[in-house]
């Protein structure tokens, strides 16, 4: 049996998420077939077979992803991203037998217009399944774009950093490093973080709050910074690639999530794989698969108030896990891999 899978082959995590399902899929007797779009053409041969073809305009690529797809006659097409509308419907024509869409975003991040969404609801409606990241997602699609919730399956993300072993130090309150991973945009709302500096001003010492990524919310956070003097106390990283998040991780007493909404969000997993103590939005839609209430009470906290997020950040200090795994624990009892595998292939079956 072979799958055609549709996603961009780069240093991302996401990437690196599809590259290891690949390789496992590979790995359970299916052959597996990876297309992506870059700069550059090239082919790739080992570990996995990679078609990369040269990115043009929408009109080519979609001509490519067609000729991919009569190319390969597969059994199953796996899409994503900017991958899906082509895909979707090549596939259709071509009657493959799975013809699967991969989604990851909330209509609320695409601000999508109604034209957009009305658009997005045929091709997904097409599909003969939809995989999505989480509940909230599927609750997304069922209620905006008006898919049917049986061909609907939340399945989890792992992390690509699972494997990494940290010895965590106890905190050093009067030293502590606070890391603040993701995109700098108003969604991701790093503002609270800053709100909550203020709240500090005096009391923590040497704390460093170490924001690592760029945005478009980028230069409005550094003006506000400069204006109340906080430049001593935050720094600026920009984009980190796979190896550079690993040292980042690596180095924070405390990760802080604050996006307003996230239909699943990557970077919790990958922090909690790293054992990194975490404090994180409540509305992250990867805690639908978190059943513990000690840590959905102590370790989560409402994005639109900055007195919640400080009274979880006093709480964690004073009064850390009495584990020194305890945050690698939630990650391996509720995000396995090889569960995730299993989900996955029974859905392409």
């Amino acid at each position: 049996m072979k799958i055609l899978l549709f996603y961009t082959y780069n240093q991302s995590f996401l990437a690196a998420f599809f590259n290891e399902l690949a390789l496992s899929l590979q790995e359970r007797g299916w052959q597996v077939q990876v297309f992506s779009f870059k700069n550059e053409a090239s082919v790739l041969k080992e570990p996995l077979r990679v078609d990369i073809k040269q990115k043009k305009h929408y009109f080519k690529n979609s001509v490519e992803i067609y000729k991919a797809i009569r190319k390969y006659k597969p059994d199953v097409i796996i899409s994503n991203f900017s991958y899906v509308n082509a895909a979707v419907l090549s596939a259709w024509l071509f009657r493959v037998k799975k013809n699967i869409v991969w989604s990851h975003t909330l209509t609320d991040q695409l601000e999508a217009s109604r034209f957009n969404i009305f658009r997005k609801s045929i091709f997904l409606k097409i599909a003969s399944g939809i995989i999505v990241n989480s509940n909230k997602l599927k609750v997304d699609l069922e209620t905006n774009y008006n898919i049917n919730s049986d061909k609907i399956y939340p399945i989890p993300f792992w992390s690509g950093l699972e494997n990494d072993v940290v010895n965590r130090k106890k905190i050093q309150i009067e030293n502590v490093k606070i890391g603040v991973p993701g995109r700098i945009e108003k969604v991701k709302n790093q503002q609270i973080v800053i709100d909550l500096l203020l709240e500090y001003r005096r009391d923590l010492g040497k704390t460093k709050w170490n924001f690592a990524g760029s945005g478009n919310d980028e230069e409005r956070l550094k003006d506000q910074i400069r204006k109340n003097k906080l430049e001593n106390s935050i720094e600026f990283l920009g984009v980190l690639g796979i190896k550079e998040m690993r040292r980042f991780y690596n180095q924070m007493d405390v990760i802080i999530l604050p996006s307003k909404f996230e239909s699943f969000g990557l970077v919790l997993i990958e922090a909690l794989s790293m054992n990194c103590p975490v404090l994180v939005s409540e509305k992250f839609g990867a805690l639908n698969y978190i059943d513990d209430e000690d840590f959905l009470n102590r370790y989560t906290f409402n994005p639109h108030d900055v007195m919640d997020l400080k009274a979880k950040f006093d709480r964690l200090l004073l009064l850390p896990p009495e584990s020194n795994q305890y945050f690698k624990d939630i990650y391996l009892r509720f995000f396995k891999k090889e569960e995730i595998i299993d989900s996955v292939e029974k859905i392409i079956n």
